[in-house]
């Protein structure tokens, strides 16, 4: 799908779904070279309040980035700023479901503000944020 911002109304929302693997982690750290042993040392992990390695948060924000580029409204969109709050950790092996719910437009700008989520299923809020994007004619 392809809308233009006439099409887009507030409330609109789309989501995609991931399950997370020590995998993904690893390649994450790898690719950014985050290599804190909070999220690539089990017995490190383990030692720490968590019990267990953490999934990077700049990882599920970028799930964010890929809900916004790839799902919201077909690929004409640019992210212009976004903001998190990390609220609950995620682990591997969980799968998690990334949100956004269209709260304004912007028609003579082209621009969308988005809240976004990033819930682990059930039902645990991992993530909350908010995406400014525009659409590009």
């Amino acid at each position: 799908m392809s809308a233009s911002i006439h099409e887009i109304k507030v409330g609109d929302r789309t989501s995609l779904r991931r399950k997370l693997t020590e995998q993904d982690i690893d390649q994450f750290a790898t690719l950014t070279g985050d290599l804190s042993p909070l999220h690539t040392d089990d017995e490190y992990a383990s030692s720490t309040p968590y019990g267990r390695r953490l999934v990077h948060g700049m990882f599920l924000a970028s799930l964010v980035s890929c809900l916004v580029g790839m799902h919201l409204f077909g690929k004409r969109i640019v992210c212009l700023s976004q903001s998190f709050d990390f609220v609950q950790p995620v682990y591997a092996g969980e799968e998690v479901e990334v949100s956004g719910v269209v709260q304004h437009k912007q028609e003579a700008t082209n621009t969308i503000v988005l809240r976004t989520e990033v819930s682990v299923l059930p039902d645990r809020v991992a993530v909350r944020g908010k995406a400014i994007v525009k659409i590009i004619d």
